[in-house]
């Protein structure tokens, strides 16, 4: 199988993560036609099931009270309202089209443009607009999932079979990769449809990492020997892009991943000096949430971007 997400030197691949966080509400189809006017032919977004089996593009298990407005206007008082509790028709209810610019996620983003009519979009109506934009779209479909959870979405096996009917209806499977943290997904889609490209994310630090010895996120046992050379792990379950932090990259890993036949794709990379560094060693593409500001630094750097 050719590995679309693979590049070559001095070249990068610009992913608008959730569309252009930093410049547009995250993960609507606002953020997402925003990204396409920047030239920019690749995003990245998240995808949980609604109550009726809807795919339903959103990042958090629960609405997000920094984010969401209620119909009455009003920004939520908890973050207790679960994806998969809702109808569909009951999510598309929520204003997502600001930030509380009271909140710390506000004033991270205090530049966000703000649209009063954005509505949280299913996966059918981010893919009806890629059909419509060109067939040199990519897709990086983050599958949000976790093993330490229960009832936040169905199992791995529905979760999957509902995503790839959308792609599937859709035609779009050359053109997407499809991530997660938790690798039980990525091993149902393997099952599903080994036809379409995997990407294995990754944190290797900090109190919310996922590769340790004995972590349900990689779903096998591996020793802390193994994970060390995580591209290794990756190949040995015929994965296709390592999708790691971007502070967990070097440039021997980055070497390894490619001499394995793997591309790396880092996240989230916003901060000129980690772009250019990312750049030198020679990843295959940055989910940024300001994909126009690192179009123009590859301008800058004689960098070739797409």
């Amino acid at each position: 199988m050719k590995n679309n997400f693979l590049s070559k030197p001095n070249y990068i691949r610009i992913y608008g993560h959730r569309g252009a966080r930093g410049e547009y509400p995250e993960n609507t189809i606002e953020g997402f036609k925003h990204t396409f006017s920047l030239q920019i032919k690749a995003i990245e977004f998240d995808v949980l099931i609604s109550k009726d089996n809807v795919p339903t593009i959103y990042h958090n298990f629960t609405l997000n009270k920094d984010l969401t407005k209620d119909g009455n206007n009003n920004w939520l008082p908890t973050d207790d309202i679960k994806i998969y509790e809702k109808t569909f028709e009951e999510i598309k209810t929520y204003n997502v089209g600001g930030i509380d610019s009271n909140s710390k996620y506000g004033k991270t983003f205090s530049k966000q443009k703000t649209i009063e009519t954005a509505r949280i979009p299913s996966l059918k109506d981010l893919l009806e607009l890629v059909k419509s934009s060109g067939k040199d779209i990519f897709l990086n479909l983050e599958i949000k999932s976790t093993p330490y959870k229960q009832d936040l979405i169905p199992n791995p096996s529905e979760m999957v079979k509902l995503i790839l009917k959308d792609i599937n209806d859709y035609s779009l499977v050359d053109q997407t990769l499809i991530s997660s943290f938790d690798w039980r997904i990525l091993k149902e889609v393997k099952k599903q449809n080994s036809n379409i490209l995997r990407g294995y994310l990754s944190l290797q630090q900090g109190q919310s990492k996922t590769i340790f010895e004995d972590s349900l996120w990689v779903d096998g046992k591996f020793s802390s020997l193994e994970l060390f050379e995580l591209p290794k792990v990756i190949k040995s379950l015929d994965g296709h892009v390592w999708c790691p932090f971007y502070r967990d990259v070097t440039k021997e890993n980055v070497k390894l991943a490619h001499d394995l036949g793997l591309a790396v794709n880092v996240w989230t990379v916003n901060n000129d000096e980690d772009v250019l560094r990312m750049i030198e060693y020679s990843v295959d593409g940055i989910i940024t949430d300001y994909p126009k500001k690192v179009k123009e630094i590859c301008k800058k750097s004689n960098i070739s971007w797409f």
